[in-house]
This record gives structure tokens, C-alpha cells and sequence, in this order.
């Protein structure tokens, strides 16, 4: 549509470029006035405003005239019709297409809703699609909005801190939210108005100053992030572990490969709750290799030995295939669609 618009503007343009011409040379050779006066005489009849003759015209000046008047007219016409048809084509698109990404979040459920597409934020989302997980984007600036459109994810221009915006966005269906805005302040004031809508919804926040992380704490953050403190460490471990940092790097972010690690929690009716970790044999049952241990009190106990107690709300940091985590969420009753993949081959 843009490019066929451009085109029919550029017609429209050399028509206009022509008329002038035309007229121009016309009035010179018909009635030998001066390229001043005939361009002027040329300017007026085209716009029809009615200034009346620069000086009187012969019979052939006149007939030639209403000649310039008709097609003045026509192009007039045809330019209006194509300024008019973009304009109202394009916003009922937009309308339209408005309509559609929000019938499409409505029907969206424990989704991740990225508030912020800047640099941060976009690799979030490519994160997260890279591992088949729902995602919609909310961004203040609508110059990202083409962008969106063109890889297909759902969005949403406004302000994150706004409620309205993020009951759009479906924050009271959300499995978490991540807020990847350039100010702290902004990113405040997003999760204070997240949290109120939903308790419980899991939110990871950036954080751009070390003095920030605690107010983005007591808003409601559950995790807070520095990047350049991330940053530095990540290129800190590369310079001494190399592949160590490539193997967790492509088992995090490359969801086609057959190895990953998952968090995977113990709920109340699992059987292994109540249990030692040896006493479950969760390798002999399922394949997993248990690396760590996130306690209900969020203590993380590395490299558990087989007299380690499981309880409720215990998470199993594991390393498998997909089909092995899959078992093991099964087994501990972790109810969370992406941990149930191979279920769904």
C-alpha cells in the first residue's frame, strides 16, 4: 500500500510539473507575454481563484485557458482523491489492525509481558519466542510499532505505568512481567501499578543505578538486573571460562537444543515431597541431573546429597532433554505449560 501511494503522489507530482510547463509555454507562444506573466496567468487558472486576466486574451488564449482550466480541475480532483484515500485507508487499517492484536492478547494466557522495546527489551523477546513462549510488548513510542507488525508480536503503544494499558496488555492473566524501561523511575512506577492488579504475577525489572534496586524491590520486583553489571561479570567469566559460558549460553537461550535447565518446582501432592533426594532417585527415574536446589525460603542449596529433605515448594534445578524435564515436572506435580513440551508432541 506505501509503495503504491508513493507512486500515484509521484504522478501526481510530474502531472503538476507538466501542467505548469505546458501553460507556461503556452501562454509565451500564444500570446507572447513574458515567462513571469505566463507562469503567474498558468498558476491562477490552474488554481481557479479567479484573479482574472494578466492582460486580455486572443481567441486562441482563451480557448487554451479553458483547456487549463479542465485539466486543472481533474488534477486537483485526483490529488484530493489520493491524499484522501491514504489517509482514510491507513487509519481504518490501523483501526483495524488495533482491533485484531487486542482480540488476539484477550484470548493470550500465562503470557510474559515485556514493558520497553529498546535494546534490552528486544533481546527479552527474542528470548522468550526463541523458546515458544507467548510474549506482548507495551512501548510508548509508536515508531516501533512497524517493526512489531512486521514480526508479528503483539503490542500495545502507551505508557506501561498506565493500569489501563497493562489490563490491555492481559497483566491479570500474566505468568510475569518484564520492565525494560530506561529509567528507573518509569520502571517504578510500571510495577507498582503491575502489582496491584495482579499479586502474583512473577516481575523482573532493569535496573540502571545500583542505588535503584531497592526501591525497585519495595515496589514489588521480584528480581532486579543491572545490565552493566551483568555485562561485566559475563565478559569477566568468559575471559577465564570460555566454555563453560558458551555451553550455559546455548543451553539458555537456544531452545531447540535437546539439552536444557529448568527450575521445576514441588507441589503439594507430588510424591516426593517428604522425601530424601536419594530416596526419589529422580536420575534412575527420570534422566535428570539435579545441580542445585531453590529452597521454599529461597535459599539455594548447591549440589544436594542424596540425604537432602525435599518439602513443598522446593524447586529442582535440573539438566536434561526436554522429555526428561517433562517427566520430572510430572512427577512433581509442576503444573507449568513449558515444562510439559514433549507432552504436547
Amino acid at each position: 500500500m506505501g509503495l503504491t501511494f508513493r507512486t500515484r503522489l509521484l504522478g501526481v507530482i510530474f502531472t503538476l510539473v507538466v501542467l505548469l510547463a505546458v501553460g507556461t509555454l503556452g501562454y509565451m507562444w500564444l500570446e507572447g507575454w513574458s515567462w513571469r506573466e505566463a507562469l503567474f496567468m498558468t498558476i491562477i487558472t490552474l488554481s481557479t481563484v479567479g484573479y482574472g486576466e494578466v492582460r486580455p486574451l486572443s481567441p486562441e488564449g482563451q480557448v487554451f485557458s479553458m483547456i487549463l482550466i479542465l485539466l486543472g480541475v481533474g488534477g486537483a480532483a485526483y490529488t484530493f482523491s489520493t491524499v484522501t484515500d491514504y489517509i482514510v485507508a491507513g487509519e481504518l487499517r490501523g483501526v483495524l489492525r488495533r482491533r485484531r492484536t487486542l482480540r488476539t492478547i484477550r484470548k493470550m494466557h500465562k503470557h510474559y509481558i515485556i514493558c520497553g522495546y529498546g535494546r534490552v527489551g528486544r533481546q527479552v523477546v527474542e528470548g522468550l519466542r526463541a523458546n515458544r513462549f507467548s510474549v506482548v510488548v507495551i512501548d510508548a513510542d509508536p515508531d516501533v510499532a512497524a517493526e512489531l507488525d512486521e514480526k508479528d508480536i503483539p503490542h500495545i503503544i502507551g505508557d506501561a505505568a498506565d493500569e489501563e494499558v497493562l489490563i490491555q496488555a492481559g497483566i491479570d492473566r500474566a505468568s510475569g512481567l518484564c520492565t525494560c524501561l530506561p529509567s528507573d523511575a518509569t520502571n517504578v512506577f510500571t510495577i507498582l501499578s503491575a502489582r496491584t492488579l495482579n499479586p502474583d504475577v512473577y516481575i523482573v525489572s532493569r535496573s540502571n543505578f545500583y542505588e535503584s534496586e531497592k526501591k525497585l524491590r519495595m515496589a514489588g520486583a521480584d528480581h532486579v538486573i543491572n545490565p552493566y553489571w551483568i555485562t561485566g561479570h559475563r565478559m569477566a567469566a568468559q575471559l577465564l571460562h570460555p566454555g563453560v559460558v558458551e555451553f550455559l549460553d546455548v543451553i539458555m537461550r537456544q531452545g531447540e537444543l535437546e539439552l536444557r535447565i529448568e527450575e521445576i518446582r514441588i507441589s503439594q501432592d507430588s510424591p516426593l515431597a517428604g522425601k530424601t533426594l536419594g530416596q526419589c532417585q529422580v536420575r534412575t527415574e527420570t534422566g535428570v541431573n539435579v545441580l542445585a536446589i531453590r529452597c521454599h525460603d529461597g535459599q539455594i542449596v548447591t549440589s544436594p546429597g542424596p540425604e537432602y529433605p525435599l518439602q513443598v515448594g522446593d524447586a529442582l534445578i535440573g539438566l536434561g532433554t526436554v522429555a526428561q524435564l517433562t517427566k520430572l515436572a510430572r512427577l512433581a506435580g509442576d503444573n507449568r505449560p513449558w515444562l510439559h513440551m514433549a507432552d504436547a508432541h
